[in-house]
C-alpha cells in the first residue's frame, strides 16, 4: 500500500475574549477516526499554552486502523474563537490536502446561526457558550503497496489567544460600576417581543472620538493610560465596543462623525480640513475592518460643526442657525463638496450605508433675523429639498450603499423621498408634560409614540385639514426608528441635557451656573420604561413600512459610568454617561439585546 503520513495543522485565532485565559476557555478537540457511522477511535487534546499567547495541541504515532477510514477533527469552540483552515500533506509523498474553514459546520444544524463564515476562518458568535464545529479531512484513497504498512499519523493543532481588554501593552482602564441611585424610581419593564430576521438592527456610537479621550486622560489622569499609546487605546475601545455591540444583537454600527473646516472669507464652499476630523480616515477604516470581521455593517453620519480650524464660528451659532438664501446656499455648497467626498471613500471601504444629510445642526429657514415671510421661508424649504435630494442622487451614483436621511430636519418632499433607500424618524417633541413624568409607565409610553406616530403620518399625507405640500409624495419611503432617549427621570418631559461637558442651565426651575450635570440625577429605570415604550408601540405600528431601528449616539465608547469628580465647567475628561442617551451597561441595553435577539439577560449591576 503507498503509506501515508499526514501533517494536519488547525489554526485557530482567538480574538477578543474577555479577560480569557486558556484555562477558562477549555479549548478541547478531538482527532476522530471512523468507518461509516462507526467511531474507531477518538483521541481528545487540551490545548496548552506554550507562550504567553500561543498555545497547542499534539497527536503524535497515531496509527490508523482501517484502510479506508475517515478522520474529523471536532473542537468545542468557546465564544468568538476562530477557526481557520485545516492543512494536511504527506511526509515523504507530494500528497496534501487544504481544507477551508467554510468546510467545517456546526455539529448540531440548530447551532449553525452561531457561526459567522469569513474569507479567513470561523466564528462562534454565541456570546455565552462553546459550539462544537466538526471539520471533515478527506484522505486520498489508498493505494496496495506491500512494502509498508504504516499508517501513522502526526496532529498538531496550534494557535494564539489575542485578548480583547489588551492591545500591545495596553489594558481596558475603564469598568462599569454604577452608584445604586442610578437605578432610579420605576421598575425595569420587561421586554414584550422581539424582531424578526428582517429587520436593521443598529446602535449608534457616541459623538465624541476615542482619541480625544485618551488626550484627556493623557493629560489630567495619566495613570489610567500609562501603558498604553495612542493607537493602541483608540482600537482597544473601538473593538471591545463593536464586540459588545454584536453580543446585544446590533447588526450595523452606526458611526458619526465631525470635522473643522478651513478658514474661507470668499463667499465660496468651506473645505474641510482632514486632518482635524474628530474621527480620522485610520479610524474610521479599522471601525470598518473590525466591523466586518465581526459580521457586522457601518453606517456613516455627518455633524456639520459651525467652526473652521481656528475655533472661529463659520456663521452665528447658538445651537441654530438662522440662515437667508445665500447662507443656505453655501451651506449646502459646502455639505455637498464634502459628502461626495466621503461617498466615494466610503465605497472604497465597502460601507453598507450612509446618511445624505447632516445632524447636530438645525437650520431655520426663516431668515437671519427671523424676518422672512412666508413666501421667502417656502422659496428657502423648496430649495433645500430640491438640493438634499441632488445631493442624495449624485452619493448613489458613487456609492452603493443605502442612503438614508433624517439626521436633521426632514418633511415629505418627493425630490427627497423618491431618492433615498430609507428615513430615520425620531421622536422631536416630549412624551409627556411637565409635571407627568413620576407617573410615567410603558403603556403610557407606548400610547404617546402610538399617538405621536400617527400625527406624523397624517402630516406627510394631508390628513390635517391642511393643504398637501407642492412635493408631496404618498409612496413613502421604509422608516427607522430612533430609540433616542436620556437616562434620566426629566428627560421625559423637558428633554436633552449636554452630556459631553459640563453646561450652565436650568434644571428643574433652578440656574445652576458652576456644572447643571452634577444636579441631574441619574433614572436608568426612566430610560428603560421609554425605551420599551417606544419598541412596543413601533412593533405595532401600522402607519409606516417599518426598516428597523437605530440609537443614535447611544452607545458609550468606554465601560465608564461613573462621571470623574474633575468634571467642571471649562474642564471635562469624559463627560457624563450616567445621564447619557448612552444605553450601554443600562437596563435599555438588555432590553435593546431582548427586541434584536429574542435572547433575555438579566441586568446585573456592579455597585461602587
Amino acid at each position: 500500500m503507498l503509506f501515508m503520513k499526514h501533517l494536519i495543522t488547525a489554526i485557530f485565532l482567538i480574538i477578543f475574549i474577555p479577560n480569557l485565559t486558556l484555562a477558562q476557555s477549555s479549548l478541547k478537540c478531538e482527532l476522530i477516526e471512523s468507518t461509516g457511522s462507526k467511531k474507531i477511535q477518538v483521541l481528545e487534546k487540551e490545548l496548552q499554552l506554550i507562550a504567553e499567547l500561543s498555545f497547542e495541541a499534539v497527536w503524535s504515532g497515531i496509527a490508523l486502523q482501517y484502510l479506508n477510514s475517515t478522520v474529523t477533527i471536532e473542537c468545542d469552540l468557546p465564544p468568538l474563537i476562530q477557526l481557520a483552515s485545516i492543512y494536511a500533506e504527506s511526509r515523504g509523498g507530494n500528497e496534501n490536502i487544504i481544507i477551508p474553514a467554510t468546510s467545517c459546520k456546526a455539529a448540531t444544524p440548530a447551532t449553525s446561526t452561531k457561526l459567522q463564515f469569513k474569507e479567513n476562518g470561523l466564528i462562534n458568535y454565541e456570546a455565552e457558550k462553546s459550539l462544537s464545529v466538526v471539520c471533515p479531512i478527506k484522505i486520498p484513497a489508498v493505494i496496495e503497496d506491500q512494502t509498508n504498512t504504516n499508517r501513522d499519523l502526526f496532529v498538531r493543532i496550534s494557535g494564539f489567544n489575542e485578548n480583547q481588554d489588551s492591545e500591545g501593552s495596553c489594558t481596558n482602564p475603564h469598568n462599569a460600576k454604577i452608584k445604586e441611585s442610578y437605578l432610579g424610581d420605576f421598575d425595569i419593564p420587561k421586554p414584550q417581543n422581539s424582531f424578526g430576521e428582517d429587520r436593521l438592527k443598529a446602535l449608534g456610537f457616541k459623538d465624541y472620538g476615542v482619541e480625544w479621550i485618551y488626550n484627556n486622560y493623557a493629560l489630567k489622569r495619566p495613570d489610567l493610560v500609562a501603558d498604553c499609546t495612542e493607537e493602541e487605546y483608540v482600537k482597544l475601545m473601538y473593538r471591545t465596543t463593536l464586540r459588545r455591540l454584536k453580543k446585544h444583537g446590533a447588526d450595523t454600527a452606526w458611526v458619526y462623525n465631525f470635522g473643522y473646516w478651513k478658514p474661507n472669507d470668499d463667499g465660496e464652499a468651506w473645505e474641510i480640513n482632514h486632518d482635524r476630523k474628530h474621527v480620522s480616515d485610520w479610524q474610521i477604516e479599522f471601525i470598518a475592518d473590525t466591523a466586518r470581521e465581526l459580521g457586522m455593517n457601518m453606517h456613516y453620519a455627518w455633524q456639520f460643526l459651525a467652526l473652521d480650524d481656528e475655533n472661529n464660528l463659520l456663521f452665528p451659532f447658538n445651537g441654530q442657525v438662522y440662515v437667508d438664501m445665500s447662507l443656505l446656499k453655501r451651506i449646502l455648497d459646502t455639505h455637498e463638496k464634502h459628502m461626495l467626498w466621503e461617498a466615494d471613500r466610503l465605497q472604497q471601504l465597502g460601507i453598507a450605508s450612509m446618511s445624505a444629510d447632516w445632524s447636530a445642526m438645525f437650520a431655520c429657514l426663516c431668515g437671519l433675523d427671523n424676518e422672512a415671510d412666508t413666501a421667502t421661508r417656502d422659496e428657502m424649504k423648496s430649495y433645500y429639498a430640491e438640493r438634499m435630494g441632488s445631493i442624495v442622487s449624485q452619493i448613489k451614483d458613487r456609492f452603493s450603499g443605502e442612503v438614508y436621511v433624517g439626521e436633521g430636519q426632514i418633511w415629505n418632499d418627493s425630490r427627497v423621498f423618491n431618492e433615498v433607500d430609507g428615513v430615520i424618524l425620531s421622536l422631536t417633541k416630549n412624551m409627556f408634560s411637565v409635571g407627568e413624568e413620576g407617573d410615567a409607565t410603558v403603556e403610557l409610553m407606548e400610547e404617546r409614540v402610538s399617538e405621536y406616530a400617527k400625527q406624523t403620518y397624517d402630516n406627510w399625507t394631508c390628513n390635517t385639514q391642511q393643504p398637501c405640500w407642492e412635493y408631496t409624495t404618498y409612496d413613502l419611503p421604509p422608516v427607522i426608528w430612533n430609540l433616542f432617549a436620556q437616562s434620566h427621570k426629566m428627560f421625559l418631559s423637558t428633554g436633552w441635557i449636554e452630556d459631553g461637558f459640563c453646561t450652565t442651565g436650568n434644571y428643574k426651575g433652578v440656574q445652576y451656573d458652576e456644572c447643571m450635570q452634577w444636579h441631574v440625577p441619574a433614572d436608568f429605570s426612566a430610560q428603560a420604561i421609554f425605551v420599551e415604550g417606544m419598541l412596543r408601540a413601533i412593533d405595532k405600528d401600522p402607519w409606516f413600512n417599518t426598516k428597523g431601528t437605530t440609537a443614535t449616539t447611544a452607545y458609550w465608547l468606554s465601560d465608564t459610568l461613573i462621571p470623574d469628580e474633575i468634571e467642571t465647567l471649562g474642564n471635562g475628561l469624559e463627560g457624563f454617561p450616567n445621564i447619557s442617551q448612552s444605553v450601554r451597561g443600562k437596563p435599555a441595553e438588555k432590553i435593546i439585546k431582548y427586541w434584536y435577539t429574542g435572547e433575555y439577560e438579566q441586568y446585573n449591576p456592579e455597585y461602587e
